[in-house]
């Protein structure tokens, strides 16, 4: 059962807690939503590397040509839970790539699209998502502690509810032809061996360019690797909470007045979606206590899934740590 004590705010449509920014005109949309033949539709829950992944497939779809701002990057990526009539949604880009944080279903699959569902072990994603939430005004969580927040993750009482059942939906599909599953971890790992997949999966033609075009080819996989790093992120991934191209999103924005309590480049209206973007930030936060209340929760959730093999390695440290206290 949800606890009494603080935690991030969302909002309740059809019964459901949702992130407050969404709509119930664009939510619905969202659960809707079947992409296209052709498509690209990247999910995750969020703080997995969303915006990461999805910046390298953009490079790749642009031939290495980076973005000059978060609004052009978002012109070629529709969230489709926030923005109404995702179908109509028309890129620049040569595919139409779009995204959620929707748990993926079964029933939304359409066996000519491509899917792409990035994972983030849960230590990491539960801070990085505490650090958002008590940044951003929408949540209400200023002055909540990194305990409230982990509770709240644990019970799976948040806006986009449980991780665990999202990445075990996720991961259940990873053997599916037309869906390529992903860790941010193997990202960080082996970038260029994760971009070549990804390249290919996208289309053969991309997977040429990077693979056959011998030191052009190689070149070009350096510079997706160089523009999507964390320095060439922090420039553009900064999501102005103001305004936005979308109309009724512009609007949304203007009903809700956000701002950020970090003020990125010293705007409270600027929220820069890249924090540290780095494997085990979660050793910084975490007290033994907390990490076998973790544990227990792993236990219980991932119970008849071994989802938790692609994190074994953080998993044992974590237990060591436990071990000693």
């Amino acid at each position: 059962m949800p606890s009494d004590r603080p935690k991030p705010y969302y909002q309740v449509i059809d019964g459901v807690p949702r992130c407050p920014f969404m709509t119930p005109e664009s939510l619905r949309d969202g659960l809707d939503f079947v992409p296209a033949s052709g498509d690209v539709f990247q999910v995750s829950y969020p703080k997995s590397g969303t915006h990461w992944v999805q910046y390298i497939i953009q490079l790749i779809l642009r031939n290495g040509e980076p973005l000059s701002s978060y609004e052009d990057f978002m012109k070629n990526a529709a969230f489709v839970e926030y923005v109404p009539g995702p179908r109509n949604y028309k890129p620049s880009n040569p595919v139409r790539t779009l995204l959620t944080h929707l748990p993926l279903r079964q029933e939304n699959i359409n066996p000519e699209a491509k899917y792409v569902y990035v994972a983030r072990n849960p230590w990491d994603c539960c801070v990085s998502l505490y650090h958002q939430v008590k940044d951003m005004s929408i949540f209400r969580f200023e002055d909540g502690t990194f305990d409230d927040f982990l509770e709240a993750f644990l019970e799976g009482d948040l806006s986009y509810g449980d991780y665990f059942k999202h990445v075990v939906g996720g991961y259940s599909l990873k053997n599916e032809p037309n869906l390529f599953f992903v860790t941010y971890e193997e990202l960080k790992k082996n970038p260029r061996g994760t971009v070549l997949r990804l390249a290919r999966f996208i289309g053969e033609r991309y997977g040429d360019m990077l693979e056959t075009d011998g030191a052009e080819g190689k070149k070009l996989v350096d510079i997706i690797i160089e523009r999507s790093g964390p320095e060439n992120m922090r420039k553009i991934m900064a999501l102005n909470l103001a305004e936005h191209h979308d109309a009724k999103v512009n609007e949304r924005l203007k009903e809700l007045d956000v701002s950020s309590k970090v003020a990125h480049g010293g705007n409270s209206k600027c929220h820069n979606f890249v924090r540290k973007a780095k494997v085990g930030g979660w050793k910084e936060c975490f007290s033994p206590d907390q990490l076998r209340r973790m544990e227990a929760t792993i236990a219980e959730n991932t119970h008849g899934s071994d989802v938790m093999g692609l994190w074994s390695d953080i998993r044992q440290e974590a237990m060591r740590v436990c071990e000693r206290v």
